[in-house]
């Protein structure tokens, strides 16, 4: 054994026999092999970690689109869909497999291409993602108000390979948009409303309640007579005029209020009269009142008015008594145990009442003796 190294390698000076040469060379090849494993296991594990993680991100992103309330869907370059989440199927109520395989135009019928081809065109000259807003229908045929993205799903050379489309119900937000609008618009009515109650507040009143002044003054220096008459109608309707253009003011900054009953409307002008008549007037109800018309009701309360502000100038009555009764039509009738109604009021001052129960397609009456008294008769049809 003298002259060798140890087994397999030689020592200085000493060279190895051939069989030791190769099981050398074999060794160092395995060493080799044993380092190019130790490196792909190394790259195996990190792919694998990377792997992992990719289906974990997928996982994430797949429960991402289950649970979405929005509808996401994938579709061919085409726009024929091939995945369906539940979102779409709440949305559109469509299973999945009754609506893969056929085109995303039958769920915006209205818009034949419109809007959504020209998003696909979009997409193929390279646009990453396209938005607009659609009216969709439905399963049932019912129309829904929608905000629809396409996104482009490409390969690494740029060619289209597919959409996704996420599809948001927008019908509460165009209601609030809307909402929104008109709010703003009630405010500028409001604002021009209140305009015009300033105006006619500091025009047209202050104008009739001077000419009302000097009518007075007129009506004191005519005395007694018919021309004092005519005077004291004349400014009975101008204070008619003043309450519907002060009603007009309040209506106009406060906008239309929900009206009275037609008995609650009644007794209020009978407590207004109470002061200038300087008595309560007497007031009595027959027939279903309260189911008059909101329209033909506008028109009895300002008549009632103006007969009891006659009563209270003209009249010099102890007693009046107001009846309003609803059957097949309308009636008011106030009689009081005045002087009786002259020619002039017949002719003038009742006028008004007279207009309105026309109007309607009624008809007005007035009787009275000198020292008599006086009876209305104001009446119109009903519908049925």
């Amino acid at each position: 054994m003298t002259g060798q190294a140890g087994w397999g390698r030689a020592g200085p000076g000493e060279t190895l026999s051939r069989p030791e040469a190769d099981l050398a060379a074999a060794r160092e090849q395995i060493a080799c092999l044993h380092r190019e494993l130790e490196e792909t296991n190394r790259g195996l594990s990190a792919m694998h970690a990377e792997l992992a993680d990719a289906r974990q991100a997928a996982g994430r992103l797949a429960a991402i689109v289950q649970s979405s309330d929005d509808a996401m869907f994938a579709l061919t370059p085409d726009g024929v869909i091939q995945t369906w989440n539940p979102g779409a199927e709440r949305l559109f109520g469509y299973q999945p497999e009754e609506i893969t395989g056929r085109s995303a135009r039958e769920l915006v019928p209205d818009l034949p291409g419109g809007e959504f081809d020209g998003a696909l065109a979009r997409l193929r000259t390279g646009e990453r993602a396209v938005e607009f807003d659609s009216r969709g229908q439905r399963k049932d045929g019912s129309p829904v108000d929608v905000a629809v993205t396409l996104s482009a799903m490409r390969e690494a050379g740029g060619a289209l390979t597919g959409l996704a489309a996420v599809v948001r119900d927008v019908t509460e937000r165009l209601r609030a948009e809307a909402e929104l609008v008109s709010a703003r618009a009630q405010r500028e009515v409001l604002a021009e409303r209140d305009r015009m109650a300033r105006d006619l507040h500091d025009s047209a009143i202050q104008r009739l309640f001077a000419a009302g002044m000097a009518l007075q003054g007129a009506a004191a220096l005519a005395g007694r007579g018919e021309m004092s008459a005519r005077i004291d109608v004349v400014i009975s309707e101008l204070d008619t005029s003043i309450e519907e253009i002060r009603e007009a003011i309040f209506t106009l900054r406060r906008g239309p209020r929900q009206p009275a009953s037609v008995r609650a409307q009644v007794l209020a002008l009978a407590a207004e009269a109470e002061r200038p008549l300087g008595f309560s007037p007497s007031v009595s109800f027959g027939g279903p009142i309260d189911t008059v018309p909101e329209g033909i009701a506008a028109q009895l309360v300002p008549v009632l008015r103006e007969a009891l502000s006659n009563v209270a100038r003209h009249a010099g009555a102890s007693a009046v008594e107001v009846t309003v009764s609803a059957g097949a039509g309308l009636l008011l009738r106030v009689t009081d145990n005045g002087c009786g109604v002259s020619a002039v009021a017949r002719a003038s001052g009742l006028r008004n009442m007279r207009e309105r129960a026309q109007l309607l397609g009624g008809s007005f009456a007035v009787t009275g003796e000198p020292g008599g008294g006086t009876t209305i008769v104001w009446q119109v049809p009903l519908p049925r």
